[in-house]
């Protein structure tokens, strides 16, 4: 009992996209008319009616759209909770199946039969159509909601990933004048160099820029962590593309962004390889 509780109270994957929905409306009614079509599951194959074909399809219809209506409803709930249990889950699928059973009986009277509704003959329809047809349908509806959602939250996700990778990060980099910085976009930034007690930082524009500040390269590595050494008198961003040429004796970093070949220390070159290879 209180493993069943805990499984109840465990996260179920739900999205609020409404084109995930009727992408699982559609298969779902879609579904229902072939098993009452083709299949003809119990005594369905005895319901006689000169347009039974067209009536099944209308059946599926019918899912389809208590399908959205109870997917509307769910959507109110899960923004006001914030969160889907498999207990939300299990009472959907529940009281769609019930509000489906209402409405496909309403459809069958009063489009079809025209007859007076009744209690007495709502609970026939359920008992030999609804009752029989249900297993059949409430366990691909749970498998596709489970599946689908599941990819449309990851889709998502991925999207939004990719979106946070596409905001332009700036970098500032300070001399050790305080006063003297340099705020630039992290993906314009080619390399840096150093040249007695300064470094040159190159970077790209509209063409290729440079600016020098007081300082030591040890302290720009400090700043931008994500450079890379490959020799001590340079740090170079591996967001660019460059090629080694050379061997571990004597190799340099080229690229068609720069005129300078940028010198591989010995004990840098396993790295350097490691990332640019």
């Amino acid at each position: 009992m209180i493993k069943a509780s805990m499984l109840l109270n465990t996260s179920f994957p739900f999205t609020t996209s409404y084109r995930v929905h009727i992408l699982i409306g559609i298969t779902v009614g879609s579904l229902l008319g072939f098993i009452l079509i083709f299949l003809q599951p119990f005594n369905i194959n005895n319901f006689d009616h000169s347009y039974k074909e067209i009536l099944f399809m209308g059946f599926g219809l019918i899912k389809f759209v208590n399908y959205m209506g109870a997917h509307f409803v769910e959507n109110y709930f899960y923004k006001r909770k914030k969160t889907w249990v498999w207990w939300n889950e299990v009472m959907f699928l529940i009281l769609s199946s019930i509000s489906g059973a209402i409405f496909g009986y309403l459809y069958l009277d009063i489009v079809f039969e025209k007859q007076p509704l009744s209690l007495f003959r709502l609970l026939l329809f359920c008992s030999y159509i609804v009752l029989p047809v249900l297993p059949l349908i409430i366990f691909p509806k749970l498998v596709l909601r489970y599946f689908f959602s599941k990819n449309s939250i990851q889709d998502s996700q991925e999207i939004i990933d990719n979106d946070q990778d596409k905001v332009i990060e700036n970098i500032t980099l300070v001399g050790d004048n305080h006063k003297d910085e340099f705020t630039i976009p992290r993906e314009q930034l080619l390399y840096v160099k150093s040249v007695d007690n300064y470094v040159m930082v190159f970077y790209k524009s509209d063409t290729i820029q440079r600016v020098m500040l007081r300082g030591k390269l040890s302290a720009i590595l400090t700043q931008a962590p994500f450079l890379i050494q490959p020799h001590r008198s340079y740090l170079i961003n591996p967001k660019h593309v460059f090629v080694i040429k050379g061997n571990s004796q004597k190799a340099t970093l080229i690229s068609k962004e720069i005129e300078e070949a940028i010198p591989i220390a010995r004990t840098s070159y396993k790295t350097i390889k490691n990332v640019f290879n």
